[in-house]
């Protein structure tokens, strides 16, 4: 054995597919490379890859992670527990203690809040002023729906790398280019970067002769979307209990929670601090929404083979939730996880890593924040909106999230009410009303608010409403009745400043534009009176379209789809005909041959130490680990890491 058979275990576990590969070859080849693919979909894996790379090169590696904040502690969980690096956060307090050397090693994570007080930062400054060339700098920006701010990048990091990976935004700013990602690369490449490259609808083909990657993860393909209906009596809601919020007297926004939206009697328990069962009991009679849901939870939280995540859009919700299942569960409160309270947790990941019967975790309760790799060490097998976002991207996203150890095919749930107040009217007229924001401009993808059931009539009946609004508005002089209706129904915020017809004419005019343009309608929504059938046929023969194909908006935001095949063409055939031949999988096979060999043996770890003596410090770390994860997770050999690490140390068994 030598250390280049064994120092290929680092990347067992990872997914060596042709889309993952690829990325550090187009680094290799480019300087840089701009993966578009979807959500930032098996990121960390793809970058772990990249990163595997820089630290089999070079004796001592300078890598740099740039992310939202939210994302710092899922990049963290992956990197250390799937690469075997020890990253360290950079943070944005002023007096916190932060090691850095030129002359050494640097494995760094960097928020996106601590980059915009980058001038204020210490250690920011320190490494600008040495004129250190990271290896390679990794900027995510896939969380950003709302587009990105590229001086953040072009101006404040103020640092250079050999090799930039980036993971690009969605949807890319909406209705905006995505060429400011070529800005970033110009900004960041310690090379003269060439970004002449086109980003458009062919980037979703495969090719090496270009720094992209658009590849849509298939899981979205067949998606089962489970509808749970539920309804509430005329009499259970009068709207005299209605509750009014402050601003602009609207509806609670979020849809799904009875007791925020109507003071009905039992709203003095659903607002005590803990609930007993008999509290549970009783708000579950009187929230039809909470009885549907403990119909779906209750089969999750009795097994041991399934785990939830539960997304909210108010902490109030949230709370709600976690008071309930905390009370009728009693005795699996361990097992119920709330994002950003516990997730992170060190102890308890470590004991959810290493299958800690008692830490199993069934259910995450968490809101938007939550990133794509999440710590949470079983696959996710049920994505449950129990509020849903008014942004048709947030609930794709949602979709994509499946933490470290991924989840095929999760049921995927939405509620509806048939009273039409709260899910259904997010469901079926926030969503599809916000319809611009599903797709990216030029960039192909998928959205899996198209395959819930009825979406053809909901768009139709939704068209033809905001017609009636933008007509009556037009017509009438005084119209508060439609335009408070108009402002309810379709979550419009108060910035708009509806406040009389005109203005209000103004919008919708303009909304329902946007909206039969992206659907190719506009003929037959321009007539004085629709038809309906032939409305919901071409909405239904458009939604056929966007379900089997990648979908974009073109540069008039009309809305394309491409087939599926784009992404297969010839040149990916060809490239994954050579997989089999690559270092990758051939140096991982070879290393667990060799663990196979040393397992029984006497003196297995004094053969170790003396086998990886040779590599880096980087190196020696990730193979270690990866070489415990590969005895005890695939061949049953051995304890806990801790167990190994001390046994490794002393040399012996």
């Amino acid at each position: 054995m030598n250390e280049n058979d064994l120092k290929w275990i680092a990347v067992n576990g990872l997914d060596l597919n042709a889309f993952n590969i690829c990325l550090s070859e187009k680094l290799e080849k480019y300087g840089w490379c701009a993966d578009f693919s979807g959500f930032g979909e098996n990121k960390c894996a793809k970058a772990q890859l990249c990163m595997f790379d820089v630290i089999n090169r070079k004796e001592k590696p300078n890598i740099m992670i740039v992310c939202s904040g939210s994302s710092c502690p899922s990049w963290y969980n992956s990197l250390l527990m799937g690469l075997g690096l020890d990253f360290k956060f950079l943070s944005g307090a002023r007096d916190a203690v932060m090691y850095y050397s030129k002359e050494l090693s640097n494995l760094f994570i960097v928020s996106e809040e601590v980059l915009a007080d980058a001038e204020n930062n210490t250690v920011l400054t320190q490494m600008k002023n040495d004129g250190i060339v990271w290896d390679l700098m990794v900027v995510d920006t896939s969380e950003c729906i709302d587009g990105i701010n590229p001086a953040l990048y072009t101006e404040n990091i103020g640092m250079k790398a050999d090799r930039v990976l980036i993971f690009a935004p969605t949807p890319a700013a909406y209705t905006d280019s995505p060429d400011c990602i070529k800005e970033i690369v110009t900004a960041l490449s310690a090379k003269d970067a060439d970004v002449s490259a086109p980003i458009n609808a062919d980037t979703m083909k495969f090719s090496m002769e270009n720094p992209y990657l658009n590849y849509p993860d298939e899981s979205s393909t067949f998606a089962e979307i489970k509808p749970v209906y539920y309804s509430f009596s005329e009499s259970a809601i009068p709207q005299n209990l209605h509750i009014e919020e402050m601003q602009a007297g609207v509806r609670y926004s979020s849809g799904g929670n009875v007791f925020e939206e109507y003071n009905l009697p039992e709203r003095k328990i659903y607002l005590k601090p803990t609930y007993t069962r008999a509290d549970a009991e009783a708000l579950k009679n009187a929230d039809k929404k909470l009885e549907a849901f403990l119909g779906v939870i209750d089969s999750v939280m009795k097994s041991d083979d399934k785990t939830a995540v539960i997304y909210f859009n108010t902490a109030a919700t949230l709370s709600y939730v976690e008071k309930i299942l905390s009370a009728i569960y009693y005795d699996k409160v361990s097992s119920i996880a709330v994002f950003a309270k516990n997730v992170f947790d060190t102890r308890r990941l470590k004991q959810w890593y290493e299958s800690d019967k008692e830490q199993k975790i069934r259910v995450v309760l968490a809101n938007d924040e939550l990133d794509d790799n999440f710590g949470v060490y079983t696959p996710i097998t049920h994505i449950i909106n129990y509020e849903l976002p008014d942004n048709p991207v947030i609930l794709q996203q949602r979709f994509k999230r499946r933490g470290l150890m991924g989840g095929n095919d999760p049921e995927f749930v939405v509620f509806a009410d048939e009273n039409g107040l709260f899910d259904s009217r997010i469901l079926y007229k926030v969503l599809p009303g916000n319809l611009y924001k599903a797709f990216r401009r030029e960039l192909a993808g998928e959205n899996v608010l198209f395959r819930v059931r009825g979406m053809d009539k909901a768009f139709a009946d939704m068209l033809a409403d905001i017609k009636y609004i933008a007509d009556y508005t037009g017509a009438v002089g005084s119209s508060f009745d439609v335009i408070a209706r108009f402002k309810l129904d379709y979550n419009i915020p108060a910035a708009r400043n509806l406040t009389t017809a005109a203005k209000t004419n103004e919008y919708s005019i303009k909304k329902l534009g946007l909206l039969v343009n992206a659907l190719g309608v506009r003929d037959i929504v321009a007539e004085k009176d629709i038809d309906k059938e032939a409305l919901v046929s071409a909405v239904s023969a458009k939604i056929d379209e966007i379900k089997n194909g990648y979908t974009y908006f073109d540069e008039n935001m009309a809305l394309k789809t491409v087939p599926r095949h784009y992404t297969e063409n010839d040149e990916y055939k060809q490239f994954s005909g050579f997989l089999s031949g690559n270092p990758c999988l051939v140096g991982r096979d070879r290393a667990k041959e060799k663990l196979k060999e040393m397992t029984g043996g006497k003196n297995e770890f004094v053969y170790l130490k003396s086998e990886i003596a040779g590599l880096s410090d980087s190196m020696r770390a990730a193979v270690i680990y990866n070489i415990w994860r590969c005895w005890h997770k695939e061949m049953g050999v051995g304890g806990s890491y801790e167990e190994m690490i001390k046994a490794y140390n002393e040399g012996v068994i």
